[in-house]
């Protein structure tokens, strides 16, 4: 915590919102620190100015237009921000990408989903030829 002082141009010994009368000289003004004195009412990050302070949201939310105190979701989904490349889920304050039957989640980009071979895995329960497509498998019977 920090105190800045400032000399009173006047003697009526008024300080402005944000000050307090310093103790030891009252002829000077200490910084109220909102934030460490939980004045602020900020939701998420508050940072103390000299006479003031600032609210600000971590990432995933942004500072409500009407009350600059609070912090609303980013609907990442809905924004087209999430690169999710089947399935965007919405939480709050981040998004989950998931895949559509028959793909599954890429080990090393998760936004990106990679087909399931259904042949290869022995899961498409075909009992003849089995022939993978994009995203399913195919049983095909000969005569």
């Amino acid at each position: 915590m920090y105190n800045k002082y400032l000399k009173l141009s006047t003697n009526l010994h008024q300080h402005n919102s944000g000050f307090s009368t310093n103790v030891a000289n009252s002829s000077l003004c200490d910084d109220i620190d909102e934030c460490a004195n939980n004045i602020s009412n900020c939701q998420q990050i508050c940072t103390n100015t000299i006479g003031s302070f600032v609210c600000s949201c971590i990432p995933g939310f942004s500072t409500n237009l009407t009350n600059p105190s609070i912090c609303d979701d980013i609907d990442e989904c809905a924004t087209n921000t999430s690169n999710c490349q089947q399935i965007c889920t919405n939480t709050i304050g981040s998004f989950l990408c998931s895949c559509n039957p028959g793909f599954s989640t890429n080990v090393t980009n998760p936004s990106l989903c990679d087909d399931i071979n259904e042949c290869a895995t022995n899961t498409s329960n075909c009992q003849q030829i089995c022939t993978n497509t994009i995203g399913q498998c195919d049983q095909l019977f000969h005569l």
